[in-house]
């Protein structure tokens, strides 16, 4: 990957925070639902995967941010 600058940094930081909060919020709706079909039961799975992705995604950008601001 490419190195980013400390502003780009921030805004992929906050790109991947709402995109994390979207998932989250998709996750939540599906564990409301009383009933899932087998269909709603595979797109919860694949939100959750996606929502940790993303965390990772997060937590090494923050990382890298760390490492920027250290240099």
């Amino acid at each position: 990957m490419a190195e980013m600058n400390r502003e780009e940094l921030l805004k992929e930081i906050e790109s991947v925070k709402q995109e994390h909060a979207t998932l989250d919020a998709r996750v939540e709706a599906f564990n409301q639902q009383v009933w899932m079909s087998p269909e709603d039961q595979v797109a919860q799975k694949e939100c959750k995967k996606l929502k940790l992705k993303a965390k990772e995604r997060l937590t090494a950008l923050q990382e890298e941010l760390a490492a920027l601001d250290k240099a």
